[in-house]
């Protein structure tokens, strides 16, 4: 079951990541009004101007950290506890 956490929290991790450098790359193809920003399917924003495509980079890119790392701690701790579990020879 924690396993499955950890996969959980690396694709959500992943995927904010992947936003995040997304918004990175089409800085400089915005024109216009702006894009509208969608995340998993749902609208963050309708119409985010060039000016603030930075910030929300930023945000999503510093959110992936987070699962990231929580995902990371999980599954050191989980290969730790097994390595102790094991007897010793």
């Amino acid at each position: 079951m924690k396993w499955f956490l950890v996969v959980l929290l690396s694709l959500f991790g992943f995927l904010l990541l992947e936003k995040g450098i997304e918004l990175w790359t089409v800085i400089d193809q915005v024109d216009g009004n702006g894009i509208g920003l969608h995340f998993l399917g749902i609208e963050i924003n309708e119409v985010v101007l060039k000016e603030q495509l930075p910030s929300y980079a930023f945000g999503f890119t510093a959110a992936a950290i987070i699962p990231l790392l929580v995902a990371i701690k999980i599954a050191v701790k989980l290969k730790i506890s097994k390595k102790s579990n094991l007897p010793i020879v």
